[in-house]
């Protein structure tokens, strides 16, 4: 009866994995924004609680980003470009150099390391101008200064204004 059970809450995780999660990192500090985040369904503003709240969330969302299961991930990566924080290059240059990430998240991670740090992101995008499609598309907008790159949400200064 011991091994059926283990079995079954084998299968059961097995289950849960594939699917999209959400993560609350640092949950008691940030748990409205992160509430906000997830509750969200207009695909423009996913990620403007993130960017709202500023680099007090950098630590909590380079936390989330490193479960590559993480729901929304495309849009914490991106919001931590346009937070503007040194400290969560690390985390994007992780993602961008790990070969078993999904091509978008390593391209969204590339365009975030530009955002925050230009010239790093320029050095980076050198690496990979020969890379897969998604990588050698931020590589061109990178080396053509093109200013969508460094644009901010459009739907930013809408937070909580009615």
């Amino acid at each position: 009866m011991k091994n059926h059970v283990i079995f079954l809450l084998f299968i059961l995780s097995s289950l849960v994995v594939a699917q999209n999660h959400e993560y609350f990192p640092d949950s008691l500090k940030y748990g409205n924004i992160w509430l906000t985040f997830y509750a969200g369904n207009h695909e423009p503003e996913l990620d403007d609680p993130l960017i709202k709240a500023g680099n007090q969330m950098t630590k909590s969302i380079c936390k989330a980003i490193k479960h590559k299961d993480m729901k929304y991930r495309r849009y914490a990566i991106g919001a931590l470009g346009f937070i503007y924080d040194s400290s969560a290059i690390p985390s994007l240059i992780n993602i961008l150099k790990d070969t078993t990430e999904k091509d978008y998240f390593r391209g969204d991670a590339l365009q975030s390391i530009y955002k925050t740090n230009q010239k790093l992101g320029e050095q980076y995008s050198e690496q990979y101008k020969n890379s897969n499609q998604q990588l050698n598309i931020i590589w061109k907008a990178i080396k053509n200064k093109e200013k969508w790159l460094l644009q901010p949400s459009e739907e930013i200064g809408e937070i909580g204004e009615e």
